[in-house]
């Protein structure tokens, strides 16, 4: 929690004061009220500031932050939207972008637009709070992810279905990171069927294939972490 102190002429003036250069909404932070403030009347005796008191967490100002950045990007395609961020859950930013146009213009084939506005935000945002953060800063747009994530996971119950089915291994059309990881995360615990991604770059196809009993090579390594993060390499 952090704490800054601001003074002003009356305790209205001197909250939106801060707020401005703070870049945060009253409902995130904390005011406290130290001195009230005093007006001279009539030339006699001293005016008395208002002076206030803000309490606020570091990441309200980053996620104000990073909201801006993404409006600043958004205009320089000269494209009228409004962006909402807020912390989702613990260590995910959720960053929502309403388009008053066609959503299309910012998803692009495939997601690749939103991928790459993705990509260029997740750079800033490791600028801004370290490379080492834990932080998970995810961008929409009009809640296509959502909408993908949900035709992904039944994509892939599908595919296990069918791999389970036939007996043959299946491979699915290239996907970034993020939706390689929607896969691999729906079926980790089908005990039947494993998942890998082949490829080279970011785009990459994900292998659905039965997992062999008594198969030591085969078998699924029990002390390894299969799933890095949403924007890994796998």
């Amino acid at each position: 929690m952090l704490v800054k102190e601001f003074t002003g002429k009356n305790e209205k003036e001197t909250i939106q004061s801060a707020l401005t250069e703070l870049n945060l909404k009253e409902e995130q932070v904390r005011i406290e009220i130290v001195e009230k403030g005093k007006r001279n009347l009539l030339g006699i005796g001293d005016s008395i500031p208002t002076v206030i008191r803000v309490y606020y967490d570091e990441i309200s100002t980053f996620v104000s932050n990073i909201q801006e950045v993404v409006s600043h990007i958004i205009s320089t395609m000269n494209i009228n939207a409004t962006v909402e961020a807020h912390e989702e859950s613990e260590k995910k930013i959720y960053i929502n972008i309403m388009l008053e146009e066609d959503a299309a213009l910012l998803i692009g084939k495939k997601g690749m637009t939103l991928d790459a506005i993705q990509f260029i935000v997740s750079l800033i945002s490791s600028r801004m709070l370290g490379e080492d953060s834990e932080y998970h800063i995810l961008v929409d747009v009009a809640g296509y992810r959502n909408k993908r994530e949900e035709a992904l996971r039944a994509l892939a119950l599908q595919a296990a279905s069918q791999v389970k089915r036939y007996k043959k291994p299946k491979v699915l059309e290239p996907m970034n990171p993020y939706e390689r990881r929607i896969i691999h995360m729906t079926l980790q615990d089908d005990n039947e069927v494993d998942t890998k991604s082949d490829g080279e770059g970011p785009y990459k196809k994900v292998k659905i294939y039965l997992v062999h009993k008594g198969n030591f090579s085969n078998q699924r390594p029990n002390n390894l972490n299969r799933y890095p993060s949403a924007y890994g390499s796998r």
